[in-house]
């Protein structure tokens, strides 16, 4: 038998996984890494400081996200991404490609020094149904 979550045990998991990300929080490109040893930073975009809504049917949206107009950029192409605290502790760690990924970028992988990165939405599922 499959594992299911109800819809209230999934929303308190999302939302408490969501509360950690607090004013002064941020999205991160990476170039590779792991949740342990994240790769270099290629664009730090920064979260609303409510980072989240509330979750419903198990899943949070992100707020206004602002764009990184002067990104650090890197030779690499970005394959991960983290979402971490001001303090610049990760909360969540996760895939970057073109298509079928955590996150999606639709105008390539590789950032360079001073591109404008920016994100259009961002939804967050702890568990799954």
């Amino acid at each position: 038998m499959a594992l299911t979550h109800s819809t209230a045990a999934r929303d308190a998991a999302t939302n408490a996984v969501t509360a950690l990300l607090t004013a002064g929080s941020n999205l991160v490109f990476r170039v590779g890494g792991t949740l342990a040893a994240p790769g270099a930073a290629a664009a730090t975009l920064a979260l609303a400081s409510t980072a989240f809504g509330a979750s419903s049917s198990g899943t949070a949206t992100a707020g206004a996200i602002t764009s990184d107009t002067n990104a650090a950029g890197n030779a690499s192409a970005v394959s991960a991404f983290s979402l971490e605290t001001s303090a610049a502790v990760i909360v969540i760690y996760g895939a970057v490609a073109a298509t079928g990924s955590d996150i999606n970028m639709s105008n390539g992988l590789t950032i360079a020094a001073g591109d404008t990165v920016s994100c259009s939405s961002l939804t967050y599922t702890a568990l799954t149904a």
